[in-house]
This record gives C-alpha cells, structure tokens and sequence, in this order.
C-alpha cells in the first residue's frame, strides 16, 4: 500500500510544475557511503568516539565503560579519579525499550515509532500533528525524536511565520516551554523539523515554531553543519526528484537550562531515499540510499556534515531506538550496519 497516496493531495500541479523545472542535474550526488557497505572499525561503538566523547553521551555507565576499554590512555577522559571506572555517576544500566502499546496511523512514522513512544508514559510521549509527529519528554522537556517525510508536496512559497510559541496540546503537568526559555542561554532556538520543510501553506511553516518541536542547539551547530545537511535533503527533492522519509533525534545531557530544559550533547538524523514521488514501504531494498549523521552539540565542528556520517546501528546503539522497525527484517539488517 502506497504510504502517502490519500495523505497529501495539496501538492498538485504547482508543486508538480515546480519539480520538473528544478529536475536539473544536482551539484552534488548523494554520499557514495550511504551506497556502499564499508568496514567500520569503531562499529560496535557509540558515534561519539569518531570525534570525542563526554560521560553525558552514554545512556548508561556500562556503556561509558565500553568506551573506556576499547582504547589504551582515556583519551576521552572518562575516568577522572583513575580507579578504573568510567562516569560513575550514570545509570549502571539504562531500562529496555518499551513495549510497543499505541499504533499511529500517522503516514510520519510509517517506518517505524523509534522509541515506542505512546500516549501514557509523560517520559516517552507521543505527539502527532499532521506535518510530523515526535516523541517527547516531560523529564527532559524537549522532544527525543520527530519524523516526518519531505516530497515536493510538502515545499512551497511560504514566508517563515517565526511565530515560536508554546504546544498547548501538551497534557496537564507538562511544563510548556516559551521561547522566553532560551532568551540569554547561548543556545539557538533549534528546529528539529525545519520551518524550510514545510513552506507549502502559512499553516504548515507555523507548526515547526511549536516550542516541542524546539531543542537547545548551538550556534555554530545550527548554522553550520546542520544546515548544510537540511539544504543537501531539500536538494535531493528540488533538483534530483527524490522524496524523503527523515527521522531526526537528540540525545545525551550538556547541561540544563532554567525551567528544566536538557541541552542535549549530541544530535542525529537518518534519511531514507526514494526515487519515486509516492513511495511504499514495499520499495525499500537493500539497495536503497540511506544517510546517517550522528553530531556534537558543540561549539567546535567541522562545518561539513559528511564528516559526522555514520551507520543506523551505532545511532540505535547510542539511543537505545529501534529505527525503521517497519521495515523487513533482512532489509534493515543491511540498511542499518552500513556506513
């Protein structure tokens, strides 16, 4: 069954029209490592030690230990006190993933609900709005992940609305952010969904200015190389015809702002790449194009986001989700160890 027909039927033939005159040859051509398998030598290990690791990137401190025996002298620092043991102060071991107990019909998370966020437990809520949907946390007052899909059905002519504002629709005893929160923090008011996906109505652009779909980002992460990875994935719609299926997430504590606010220590996204403008679940193999980035939410990075490219098994290893869980087995197998 196809998985966006009947969802969107506002594209038309202006958002048609709009394809094939940018359907030009891309400058750029998708990552030949999102193609072909590679050997990964830090495979089993969390992406923060391909760039540098600190104890607030472990969910626990089993894996911080990991960490600390796969390479000779601490270079990540994570036994300060040298008694052998790495980031005493974490979990010793973080809790499973939930059992998966609500089913979306939401077409944002036809490949999967990666944390089984459902609408009881407050520290892994789930949140629908029908430009995407997130997963959320009371706990941590910030999303944990959102998904959505980007076609051409989805991009428009659209002003921003900058119209950053708190979701009423999160239940009693959620605190609701305000963009008041971030005023003074050193922090960038980051999308995780961004306003440039969603330009085809006012309406559409309004809804990623909800403060739950709004995490601590650093500047220089939100207008370096996270950018530059969410202008590539709206080039591969405008100028190569592809459609997207994008699941973006944040993870790991920098520290906490005033009213309870996590800043995350790392960010990541997964991309799915379709040839086809109305994609199914059916047409993804083993052959089809993936992208994987796992980043510091640090003042210091390099400012191409290729350089922070990795596979779907290490995100899950670092999250603890179960991405493209819709997916055939087989195929994710292939899809998710590759780098």
């Amino acid at each position: 069954m196809h998985i966006l027909t009947g969802l969107r039927g506002r594209a038309g033939k202006k958002a048609s029209g709009q394809l094939v005159g940018l359907a030009i040859a891309a400058g750029w051509a998708l990552a030949s490592c999102t193609l072909l398998a590679e050997t990964d030598p830090n495979a089993g290990l969390p992406p923060c030690v391909d760039d540098a690791c600190n104890c607030g990137d472990f969910r626990d401190q089993a894996q911080a230990q990991q960490v600390l025996e796969a390479f000779w002298g601490d270079p990540h620092q994570l036994d300060r006190d040298g008694n052998g043991a790495a980031c005493e102060r974490l979990l010793a071991l973080a809790p499973p993933l939930e059992a998966e107990t609500y089913f979306s019909n939401s077409a944002h998370v036809a490949l999967g609900n990666p944390s089984r966020a459902a609408k009881v437990n407050p520290a892994n809520y789930l949140i629908e709005k029908e430009q995407y949907v997130l997963g959320y946390s009371r706990d941590r007052n910030t999303l944990l992940w959102a998904s959505w899909w980007l076609g051409p059905d989805w991009l428009g002519a659209s002003r921003r609305q900058d119209d950053f504002r708190p979701d009423g629709s999160l239940p009693a005893g959620f605190y609701q952010a305000t963009p008041n929160d971030y005023t003074g923090s050193g922090y960038d008011r980051g999308h995780m969904v961004p306003s440039a996906d969603r330009k085809l109505s006012d309406r559409d652009n309004s809804a990623t200015f909800l403060m739950t779909n709004v995490f601590p980002q650093t500047r220089e992460n939100n207008r370096g190389p996270w950018r530059e990875l969410e202008e590539y994935c709206r080039d591969l719609v405008y100028q190569q015809g592809k459609s997207l299926y994008v699941i973006g997430g944040i993870y790991g504590q920098r520290e906490t702002l005033p009213n309870g606010i996590t800043v995350p220590s790392r960010i990541w996204k997964v991309i799915v790449v379709f040839d086809r403008l109305d994609p199914a679940v059916a047409d993804i193999t083993p052959r089809t194009a993936t992208i994987a980035v796992d980043m510091p939410n640090s003042r210091q990075l390099d400012d191409r986001w290729q350089t922070y490219l990795t596979s779907i098994d290490r995100i899950e290893l670092a999250t603890g989700y179960d991405l493209l869980s819709a997916v055939p087995e087989s195929v994710q197998a292939e899809l998710e160890a590759r780098h």
